[in-house]
């Protein structure tokens, strides 16, 4: 069977994929999965998890591959996903450290009464991101330590 190419662009990088039949992206309405001959769609991302996921010879094996993204959209086609996204992380260049103390730094900005609203909105983004990025980490590095 042919793969489902995955496609990750970001303004500094993009990665393509092709050993993969599955696609699974965080959207506002939860997990969505795509395979070939999907009807060709886009959908709106939101940050979480981007996982692809490739077969195994092995019985009923199979391993992912997974990186956590910001907003963007992907743009699906029958063979192919396009995942078009603000910034894209691997799960070994996380650091949950850093994302806490980003978390940290938005929560006390979005929580600031003298905050404006502007301001407010993109601690509410970076709040987000960081939730994304923690999570992520839970789940995809500390989980495979372990």
């Amino acid at each position: 069977m042919k793969p489902m190419k995955l496609t990750l662009l970001t303004p500094i990088g993009s990665w393509t994929y092709d050993d993969g039949d599955l696609v699974v992206v965080t959207t506002k309405d939860g997990s969505q999965g795509f395979m070939r001959n999907h009807l060709p769609t886009i959908v709106e991302v939101i940050p979480g998890p981007v996982r692809y996921r490739i077969p195994s010879s092995d019985q009923g094996g199979e391993r992912w591959r997974v990186m956590v993204v910001s907003v963007g959209y992907a743009e699906v086609q029958a063979d192919e996903v396009t995942v078009v996204v603000n910034a894209a992380e691997m799960p070994d260049t996380i650091d949950r450290e850093r994302a806490e103390r980003a978390l940290k730094r938005s929560l006390e900005i979005y929580n600031d009464p003298e905050t404006n609203d502007t301001r407010r909105t993109h601690a509410r983004h970076a709040i987000r991101r960081a939730k994304a990025r923690i999570d992520f980490h839970k789940r995809y590095v500390e989980q495979a330590e372990s």
